[in-house]
């Protein structure tokens, strides 16, 4: 039962992830622009290319939903979930 609620947990959180990367690529990909040299060039490479954020957020978006759903399926399979 724990893991289907850390599974949709992340799931939740990828989901609002990737909406945000979506809508906000530039000031997204900014915030991340830390670290040793190279970890700020990847960065940047996001920022000067906002579609690429774009294109991350989308998949992240349909892997959260995903995710999320396949849980709720394992759920209803099973008839719902027993109280221990």
């Amino acid at each position: 039962m724990w893991k289907m609620r850390l599974i949709e947990a992340f799931a939740i959180l990828t989901v609002g992830d990737g909406l945000i990367e979506f809508l906000a690529p530039k000031g997204h990909s900014r915030l991340w622009v830390v670290g040793p040299e190279s970890t700020r060039r990847a960065g940047m490479w996001f920022v000067e290319k906002p579609e690429r954020m774009r294109v991350l957020g989308a998949a992240q978006v349909v892997l959260g939903v995903w995710l999320a759903l396949r849980q709720h399926r394992d759920v209803q399979s099973r008839g719902g979930l027993k109280r221990n």
